[in-house]
């Protein structure tokens, strides 16, 4: 059964002001896509757990957030996203882990017991300041160790290379957490470069990172991790996108001309090659794909 609809119609459905999300990529392959479409919905109220996304700035600096779940944030005191929210009084509450004490929180909640045990995260500060980390005798060793508690998002959004119309994706690359962030979540959108048959996917069975049974949404948005790379696809435009919103007047204009100023991402791009050229986006395609494409006869 196809599950394919558009960018709007799965953030509409799937995305409820007060949810927990988690989004995909580790500076490789965000939905970059999706989350310029939450925050033209106006959805907010959202805890996000997220590791090394360059673009959830956007969500910082529009006050959508009221907490974040981390291994590790991008933005610092000189962020312009974080300069507007705490003007707004919408400044999120940050609730730090470990990268891999996140990883267990987020597999934990995909394996569905309470918590995960863990050396890594006792004798820490981070025991201070995170109540979702604890300790736990061994029932075997009676060793006092490390409890991480389990994560649940409500929905969870990834971006990947592929996916058939019913929701088995695949991908490839740097993955970070995602293969336990998106199986720990109780919904799954999942935006794609490009729609597959399923015959390409049975092909390599390997590359699926979730199955259609888990997906509820399927939406084809190329270039829907701009301006992050996505391996195998396009290069990345990282810091010219940084620059654009550097500093509160840049950020408000970015806000308005290519969030609020589009329908949809169609009109993103367009905009943006209006501004930076039409040739722009293909300039950021690889010319050998096949270097880190694991079908060099096309996908």
């Amino acid at each position: 059964m196809s599950k394919v609809t558009t960018l709007r119609e799965a953030v509409a459905a799937h995305v409820k002001p007060g949810d927990t999300i988690f989004l995909s990529g580790a500076q490789h392959a965000e939905p970059t896509a999706a989350i310029h479409e939450i925050i033209r919905q106006r959805i907010d109220r959202l805890t996000l757990i997220s590791v090394l996304t360059e673009t959830v700035a956007l969500l910082i600096g529009t006050g959508s957030l009221e907490r974040v779940l981390t291994g590790w944030m991008i933005q610092d005191e000189r962020s312009a996203a974080l300069i507007r929210a705490k003007q707004m009084g919408k400044l999120p509450e940050f609730v730090e882990y470990s990268h891999f004490g996140i990883s267990l929180a987020l597999l934990a909640g995909q394996m569905g017991v309470p918590f995960l045990p863990a050396l890594t995260q006792i004798g820490s500060d981070l025991m201070k300041y995170n109540p979702h980390l604890g300790t736990v005798r061994c029932p075997f060793t009676e060793r006092q160790v490390g409890a991480v508690q389990a994560v649940t998002p409500d929905v969870g959004i990834i971006h990947v290379q592929r996916c058939d119309a019913e929701g088995n994706a695949q991908k490839w690359g740097s993955l970070g957490v995602d293969r336990e962030g998106i199986n720990a979540s109780r919904t799954v959108v999942v935006t794609t470069e490009r729609l597959v048959d399923t015959d390409v996917i049975r092909r390599e069975p390997n590359l699926t990172i979730i199955p259609a049974f888990r997906v509820s949404a399927v939406v084809e948005v190329p270039f829907g991790a701009y301006p992050m790379h996505l391996a195998g696809c396009y290069n990345e435009d990282i810091w010219g996108w940084r620059r654009e919103i550097m500093g509160a007047e840049a950020f408000e204009r970015y806000l308005e001309e290519f969030v609020y100023g589009v329908r949809n991402w169609e009109e993103y791009l367009e905009k943006r090659k209006a501004l930076k050229g039409a040739d722009y986006l293909d300039g950021l395609l690889l010319k050998d794909a096949v270097l880190s494409d694991p079908l060099p006869s096309g996908y």
